[in-house]
């Protein structure tokens, strides 16, 4: 199943990239294919994604604007639904205007309780094949470290560049942004046992209010400093990143604090072929933040998922570890083993090994300081498209989780 899921990827998406790319178009394009991944910890996605694009009269790269939609649902009870404009151009020269709308919703999110220091008890949700519990005296119930989530975000950036770099390509520029954030939770039922979150919320360690959610709304400031090479896949170069967001009652937010968010991202070319990333990042949550809200980190474009999976620590279950301060390192060497040509275009394979670490901290941690730091080590193939796009397939591993397969479009950093 998943070697045929990977080649029909391959196959849609390529042909979606050939349509949507090509230079000194003018006026209307678009393409649509079916948007097809997998991933451990949400199963097998499906669903639809149709880009357009408007050109103008020509000589604006990659566009003058793209409007993106999205319909996306997988075996995991996921929704992921998408519309999104982008325009490096529509403000003038150095500004680019963002807006995503986004509503997600999961039946099966991950809560494996608050801070650094929670455990993970593969037979308390273990059953064998005729669904009986593996150990009875110890099984509480298949969703047991589930709830639900739901989220309906608005979110508009702007961004100025202040210093040009290399072809004219922003090296440094400054970040204005405004989001609106819906987000909920609910207690699964779990066949009459009680869940993870539902015995946090009888022994004081969340509240109801955190649970039923509500508005987060706030502004974002920040400073983004980039010199990368090639954005898909950087053979050298940096990409750092300073943000703040005030989520604030002043903007109607039913939460008043602070998320401080510092990303840097390092790429190395050791030998022609060899390259070595490394991406660090720390966040720190200052105020009223609900528990919500420590599952993700900032981001200068979307808010991607919080300590573990794909997004962050490869082969630790998705959303692992929360809590209001968090950091995470990823270490990658990539190899480029074998260039071809097909159909007058230049195609390579490379390999990846990747070493993942990272914490949080919460008050409920015995370890504070740097110890019991939790790790994720694995390897991956990439298939790439005149270096500018890339299909990934990499398999974790961590002592909780054991192996994780996620296959997906671009590197991870």
């Amino acid at each position: 199943m998943r070697e045929r899921l990977f080649f029909v990827l391959i196959i849609i998406i390529l042909c979606e990239f050939a349509y949507g790319q090509s230079e000194n178009r003018t006026g209307w394009g678009w393409g649509g294919v079916p948007a097809i991944n997998y991933n451990a910890d949400d199963g097998f996605g499906y669903g639809v994604l149709v880009n357009f694009f408007n050109y103008r009269d020509g000589g604006y790269n990659p566009y003058y604007y793209k409007i993106k939609t999205q319909i996306f649902k997988t075996t995991g009870g996921k929704q992921d639904h998408i519309l999104f404009f982008d325009s490096p151009y529509l403000l003038g020269k150095g500004l680019r205007f963002n807006v995503r709308l986004r509503y997600k919703t999961e039946d099966y999110f991950s809560y494996f309780g608050l801070g650094n220091d929670t455990k993970y008890d593969s037979e308390f949700i273990e059953t064998d094949d005729d669904d009986n519990p593996t150990d009875p005296d110890k099984y509480k119930g298949n969703d047991y470290y589930t709830s639900k989530s739901k989220q309906i975000r608005l979110l508009a950036n702007l961004q100025k560049a202040l210093i040009y770099g290399k072809n004219d390509k922003p090296k440094l520029s400054a970040l204005v942004g405004l989001g609106i954030l819906q987000a909920s939770g609910d207690i699964n039922e779990n066949d009459a046992h009680l869940t993870k979150l539902s015995e946090d919320l009888a022994n004081d360690i969340i509240s109801q209010k955190e649970i039923d959610g509500g508005m987060n709304n706030y502004l974002k400031f920040g400073l983004i400093y980039d010199t990368r090479d090639n954005e898909p896949a950087p053979n050298s170069g940096a990409w750092s990143s300073i943000l703040s967001e005030f989520y604030t009652k002043y903007i109607g937010s039913d939460f008043d604090f602070v998320r401080l968010t510092l990303t840097d991202r390092r790429y190395f070319s050791i030998t022609k072929k060899l390259v070595y990333a490394n991406r660090f990042v720390y966040e720190k949550c200052f105020g009223d933040a609900p528990f919500i809200m420590y599952y993700p980190y900032g981001s200068s474009m979307k808010a991607d998922e919080g300590l573990g999976g794909n997004k962050s620590i490869r082969g630790i279950f998705k959303n692992r570890f929360i809590g209001p301060e968090k950091m995470f390192l990823n270490m990658e060497l990539r190899y480029k083993f074998f260039n071809f040509n097909f159909a007058n275009q230049d195609f390579y394979l490379a390999a990846n090994v990747f070493y993942d670490l990272g914490r949080v901290w919460h008050e409920n941690d015995e370890e504070k300081g740097l110890k019991n730091l939790h790790a994720g080590k694995g390897l991956g193939l990439h298939i790439g498209w005149n270096d500018n796009f890339i299909i990934s397939i990499d398999n974790g591993f961590s002592e909780d989780a054991g192996s994780q397969l996620y296959i997906d479009v671009g590197y991870m950093f």
